[in-house]
């Protein structure tokens, strides 16, 4: 087409942040608001631990896949560390929402909801998105293995 750039890494991204934020603005209006007699409110106090701690881990597997560029001399257009911090950002959340509530007593049915409420997301759109960075993962692994 004449007259259109092709357009750019930031104006992508600009785009991409706008219109997810515009989703997730959406569906936190649309949320259940209670959760088996709990308040979202009261189910996110609950389980604020574990939503911390799913956050924080969901950052240092991105974080840790991501910095294997630089350390370890990978090939910019090499995919198995994305790959590795995608399948880890969904991996150490999972098993921090499993793990926690398992051993604080609580309902981990329960932590499930609240982090994904947490997130301003609906339970059914949290977790496909979670479970295809296992598969991500799981590519890594068989990437770094061959």
């Amino acid at each position: 087409m004449v007259g259109m750039q092709a357009w750019g890494a930031v104006e992508s991204g600009v785009v991409g942040g706008a219109l997810a934020s515009m989703l997730v603005a959406w569906w936190t209006r649309r949320l259940p608001r209670h959760y088996k007699g709990w308040s979202r409110g009261a189910l996110s106090r609950r389980h604020r631990t574990e939503i911390r701690i799913a956050n924080t881990l969901f950052f240092v597997g991105l974080l840790f896949g991501v910095a294997l560029y630089p350390l370890n001399g990978f090939a910019q257009n090499d995919p198995r560390p994305l790959l590795l911090a995608f399948g880890l950002a969904s991996l150490l959340p999972l098993l921090a929402l499993m793990v926690v509530p398992w051993l604080s007593g609580r309902s981990v049915r329960a932590a499930f909801v609240a982090f994904s409420h947490g997130q301003g997301t609906p339970v059914w759109a949290t977790y496909p998105l979670l479970a295809a960075g296992l598969v991500g993962l799981g590519f890594a692994i068989a990437g770094f293995l061959r």
